[in-house]
């Protein structure tokens, strides 16, 4: 068992952890904008380790000229009695619910302890800059996944995270919630209603085996079939699919489905649905309309649709792209009219 940073207790953080990795938006990010400003030190490994989307890994035999490789930030040992940090830029403003310190593979060199700050402002930090605190000064474990879960949601751009005294952080990821800004927008412009960077965010699925959810709403096309959302093989019949709260209730207008990259496992067909609903993940008794018929789809392929849709004076809330029978889709964007934006 494992006190959380809220004082609760819980069962093993690491569990937690890897469903908050699975489920949630990580504002840090690089794939989405995310940056480590500076650093105190890293002299044993590079401060930018901290934000690689790949999980970090231990290999025995590796040394550098400096010592031991590590695939994360570590800093050398402080002999002053002083303490080490780190500032990462979010990729845009956020409602930060939690941080993951994950210090995997640092067994004998992690931190003692750690305090998380943070600022909101459209300028990087300075000497000037009034840092918030966002968790006290917390002890963490080893080689092991720390969540550090918010009593209150803080608006934040920045995130600065300190270590005591020094030692080795192998991942940084702030969970949170991206607000959708609607102050550039022209009058009746269009906007992607399920890009993860307006504030759109997958709430639940029916498998998400290969990769995360939240991959399919993700800016640019897909890098690879990893950079998507993949499901396993059916053998039982049925069909897969994903519910996205849109980032703003509004109409749809154009509809997406990008199966690039995908080319011996894309789904037969796809078709979209979508309801008005006040909650995060709607219920049973919600009443689905369809939007985009079951349609024809193809490998390695943008699908756009305009013709095909239905229901386009609706405003939505929620959409649930469904895939026949199974397979992977890169991105699907749906294009739209804000109802906040009028």
């Amino acid at each position: 068992m494992k006190k959380m940073a809220d004082g609760s207790i819980g069962a093993d953080g690491s569990d937690e952890a890897i469903l908050w990795r699975q489920t949630k938006v990580d504002l840090a990010a690089r794939a989405l904008g995310g940056d480590v400003l500076s650093a105190s030190d890293d002299f044993f490994a590079e401060k930018d380790n901290l934000l690689l989307d790949s999980e970090p890994v231990f290999l025995p035999e590796k040394y550098t000229a400096y010592g031991k490789w590590m695939d994360g930030w570590e800093s050398r040992r402080r002999r002053t009695g002083d303490h080490d940090w780190v500032i990462v830029r979010l990729a845009t403003h956020g409602m930060v619910e939690g941080v993951e310190v994950d210090t995997r593979h640092f067994k004998g060199n992690a931190p003692g302890a750690v305090q998380l700050e943070y600022i909101a402002s459209e300028s990087d930090p300075d000497e000037q800059s009034q840092w918030q605190t966002m968790s006290a000064r917390m002890a963490v474990e080893a080689d092991h996944r720390n969540l550090i879960r918010l009593d209150q949601p803080v608006e934040a751009t920045h995130i600065r995270l300190t270590i005591f005294p020094d030692g080795g952080v192998a991942r940084l990821r702030v969970y949170g919630k991206i607000l959708f800004n609607t102050q550039h927008l022209l009058p009746n412009e269009p906007v992607d209603l399920s890009a993860l960077m307006n504030g759109a965010r997958p709430v639940s699925c029916s498998d998400a085996f290969f990769s995360p959810m939240q991959n399919l709403l993700r800016p640019g096309r897909g890098a690879d079939m990893h950079d998507g959302w993949e499901t396993r093989r059916r053998r039982t019949g049925g069909h897969d699919w994903m519910v996205i709260r849109l980032a703003s209730p509004g109409k749809v207008g154009r509809v997406e489905i990008d199966t690039l990259h995908f080319k011996g496992n894309y789904p037969d067909r796809g078709s979209l649905e979508g309801c008005y609903f006040e909650g995060e993940v709607p219920d049973d008794k919600t009443d689905w309309h369809p939007i985009l018929s079951e349609q024809k789809l193809h490998a390695h392929r943008n699908h756009s649709f305009v013709e095909n849709l239905k229901n386009t004076q609706e405003i939505y809330t929620h959409v649930r792209l469904n895939i026949f029978p199974d397979g992977g889709v890169s991105r699907l964007r749906v294009i739209g009219q804000p109802e906040s934006a009028k």
